[in-house]
């Protein structure tokens, strides 16, 4: 069951986005957003992964990164998203982590500078996904083009 956290009910979507391919599209994000001012929180089923150990992660929630599921409880990591760990996430990602079904990744979002620039929940749920003035609309455009997205439309 989603529950909106007070950040995420607060937060200015600019754009919804409809995913094709999930990996691709948050590596993507993630490469975008990714500042010494920007974290991203995982939840799900990640115990197996490597997330957990990347330097700096943190199992408690911050003022903008909140858990968005209270039961079932799942685990919740928040860590920096900079240069530095964007390939440790990605290769994190890739190795172990799912995204369907309740058996990896089913909420994501990433702050920077204490806003939060992007949200998929609901296993990127396409009126689960959406991101901030953050990102650029000519970044969406090529990830149309690129096929990692089908389409986006303002919110």
């Amino acid at each position: 069951m989603l529950l909106l956290s007070d950040s995420m009910a607060s937060a200015q979507p600019r754009f919804r986005l409809h995913s094709k391919h999930k990996p691709e599209l948050l590596f993507a994000v993630m490469r975008t957003l990714a500042h010494e001012e920007a974290r991203i929180s995982f939840e799900g089923r990640l115990s197996h992964t490597e997330l957990a150990k990347i330097a700096g992660t943190s199992l408690n929630e911050t003022e903008v990164l909140k858990r968005n599921t209270t039961s079932p409880r799942m685990d919740f990591l928040v860590l920096p998203l900079t240069l530095e760990t964007v390939p440790e996430i990605e290769k994190a990602i890739v190795s172990k982590v799912a995204f369907k079904d309740y058996a990896g990744i089913v909420h994501v979002q990433i702050e920077r500078q204490g806003r939060l620039a992007f949200v998929a929940c609901d296993h990127f749920h396409e009126d689960c996904v959406w991101v901030s003035e953050a990102v650029p609309e000519t970044f969406l455009a090529e990830l149309v083009k690129n096929r990692v997205l089908y389409s986006y439309a303002p919110a």
